[in-house]
């Protein structure tokens, strides 16, 4: 089967990781790049067409399908662009910067009709869709509730290479909480309140450095969240499942999902259920364990790009679900700041009307 030409709009950090996946990736032709510092990009990129103009990557190169892997704040301009001239795209999370953006890169992916995927990779790990069809097999009854824990300190290096992670939007309800608004949506179900307290004691920053949640599921069940980024704890997604380098492996579950029947530890996928599957709190609590194989979700989502750009299978999470993922996480940003419960059920209805609500 012919290979689908693709283009990479920035080659940042998480650029030239997918630059790495496409290079070991069968299905894929590298059409060409584009990024600011195209010289050094081309130094890097041996054999490569490297432009500094995204829009000339797209005119001359002529790509079936780009990866934009730009910053935040452009995210909405190029996937407008891509989107009249008929490309389709594989996004970097978050979808964009603003829900106004959101909302304008929606209006023209629905015009122009092209497909697209935004890149929340954890949707693809084999553990995260075993635990989504072990929730669906009602293993522990209806969800009740979640307790969950991001928390790892993040070195002073970290901040002294980009200033504007001490600013505001830099911390990590922003930066980390949004995978896993994502993961939890995603396996649980559509959040649709929240609440939040934020606080900034510990470095004294212009942002938060830890933070918690309540989150208000549409089926009925409730879920907590503690976020922080000057903790030491084995308690990560990242460090539970081993996805990246810079967390060492710590295999420990930073998820508990709590049911009718049983509970659920994530990502371990350890099991608890009462002897003969009874709900008396006298009765003993055994554990079971489930295996999923670990493999790597950036290999499994260009494989599934790859099908959803061919027509083979239905995105996984085009652009309007990724701005559903960016609407509470923003939610639960301006939740910590106003000390109140937002519901989100209008913003919802507002967004897939392509516009933003202000209420």
């Amino acid at each position: 089967m012919t290979k689908i030409r693709i283009g990479v709009i920035g080659a940042g950090l998480i650029g030239r990781k997918h630059l790495r996946k496409l290079a070991e990736h069968g299905d894929y032709e590298l059409a060409g790049i584009a990024d600011v510092n195209a010289e050094q990009v081309a130094a890097e990129q041996p054999g490569a067409r490297v432009f500094a103009d995204y829009r000339r990557l797209l005119d001359e190169a002529r790509p079936e399908a780009v990866i934009i892997a730009s910053p935040n704040q452009l995210h909405a301009e190029n996937g407008i662009a891509c989107a009249r001239a008929g490309i389709h795209i594989l996004i970097e999370k978050p979808v964009t910067d603003t829900l106004e953006t959101a909302a304008g890169l929606i209006a023209e992916v629905r015009k122009a009709g092209i497909r697209s995927l935004v890149g929340h990779h954890r949707r693809h790990h084999r553990q995260v869709k075993a635990l989504k069809a072990l929730l669906g097999e009602g293993r522990i009854g209806d969800v009740v509730g979640v307790s969950a824990i991001w928390a790892t300190h993040k070195p002073a290096d970290y901040f002294k290479a980009a200033p504007w992670r001490s600013q505001a939007g830099g911390g990590p309800i922003l930066i980390n909480l949004i995978h896993e608004i994502d993961f939890l949506r995603f396996a649980v179900g559509e959040i649709v309140a929240v609440e939040a307290i934020a606080a900034n004691r510990q470095r004294g920053f212009a942002v938060e450095d830890t933070a918690a949640a309540l989150l208000e599921f549409e089926n009925g069940a409730l879920g907590t969240f503690f976020l922080s980024d000057c903790a030491v704890t084995p308690w990560t997604m990242e460090q539970g499942l081993g996805e990246a380098p810079e967390f060492p492996f710590s295999g420990q579950s930073s998820y508990r999902l709590m049911g009718r029947r049983g509970a659920i530890e994530f990502p371990s996928l350890d099991q608890w259920t009462q002897e003969g599957g009874a709900q008396d709190w006298n009765r003993p609590i055994q554990a079971q364990a489930n295996h999923a194989a670990s493999i790597d979700p950036y290999v499994a989502q260009l494989d599934h790009f790859r099908d959803v750009v061919r027509g083979v299978t239905p995105s996984l999470q085009p652009v309007e679900d990724g701005a559903r993922s960016l609407l509470v996480t923003l939610a639960i940003a301006e939740a910590a700041t106003a000390r109140r419960r937002i519901d989100l059920r209008e913003r919802y209805a507002a967004l897939g009307q392509g516009e933003q609500a202000t209420t």
